[in-house]
């Protein structure tokens, strides 16, 4: 029915039952901290791997992380961040995930703080 000013409105009889329609629909309730991971997270920090701890040295970098140990990862939710003051290429962040990909469940930029709390 419309009013005087154009607008619709219903007449709601006071005995009529209320029907909860979202109850009714099937939808399906989740808990998302049952998906939140709870594996160990370990910290990847490239300052090891910085010359100095201020500059990254591509070809010296590289051969570093060929001869780390990528097994220590596995399963695990890794962190990677560089704890020094420098500035660190993105490149370097996607190489080291490279190495991490097969082996890590799960990989992020932050600290063990951040990852926990999704903030990344």
């Amino acid at each position: 029915m419309l009013n005087k000013s154009g607008r619709l409105y219903v007449i709601v009889d006071m005995e009529e039952v209320i029907r909860n329609k979202v109850a009714e629909s099937g939808i399906i309730t989740l808990n998302l901290e049952d998906f939140y991971p709870r594996e160990e997270v370990i910290i990847f920090d490239i300052k090891d791997y910085l010359f100095m701890e201020m500059i990254l040295k591509e070809k010296d970098f590289r051969e570093a992380l060929k001869q780390h140990n990528w097994q220590q990862y596995a399963g695990k939710t890794v962190g990677i961040t560089c704890s020094a003051d420098a500035i660190v290429p993105l490149w370097a962040y996607m190489l080291i995930v490279t190495y991490l990909q097969p082996l890590a469940s799960f990989v992020a930029t932050g600290s063990t703080e951040e990852i926990k709390n999704g903030c990344c």
